[in-house]
């Protein structure tokens, strides 16, 4: 990932973070080994876009941090929140942070955002400690990956 894309993208995360869920995220410059968190549950929402540019943004979420923004946003009590609803959040992230970013990116509007679609994901994947698109941020409900691939 370029430096520049990564400056816009941490500037976005942060700002949807902290408006939207009441979360400090911060960026982590030396991402730690992702298999040190092999075996937590993690939450992945995947979102595309099309147009002059294309690509794909892959979120890593623990549960806990996909627990804390989702009670947040809802106004739940913690215990009160659903499967259904930890994955309706992380999918409004995505879909609200890749947003955000394109409009800093593209704003003339060229670019169509997907659809973003979440689930349940065995983390870490194979392939995400050597891939060249993969960041972190570290928040105080665990560390958030995303990867970008651009198509």
């Amino acid at each position: 990932m370029d430096v520049e894309l990564k400056k816009k993208l941490y500037r976005t995360l942060s700002e949807v973070f902290e408006t939207m869920f009441f979360t400090i995220l911060e960026p982590l410059e030396e991402p730690p080994v992702p298999e040190e968190a092999s075996g937590e549950d993690h939450f992945e929402a995947v979102i595309g876009y099309r147009g002059d540019r294309e690509g794909t943004f892959r979120f890593y979420f623990p549960e806990q941090l996909a627990r804390y923004i989702t009670f947040n946003f809802l106004g739940l009590e913690p215990d009160e929140v659903t499967e259904r609803q930890l994955l309706d959040t992380v999918k409004e992230t995505a879909n609200m942070a890749v947003g955000s970013l394109l409009g800093k990116l593209d704003p003339e509007g060229r670019c169509q955002l997907g659809i973003p679609e979440s689930r349940r994901a065995v983390f870490p994947p194979p392939w995400l400690a050597a891939h060249p698109g993969a960041a972190a941020f570290n928040s105080e409900q665990g560390i958030l990956w995303l990867v970008y691939e651009a198509n």
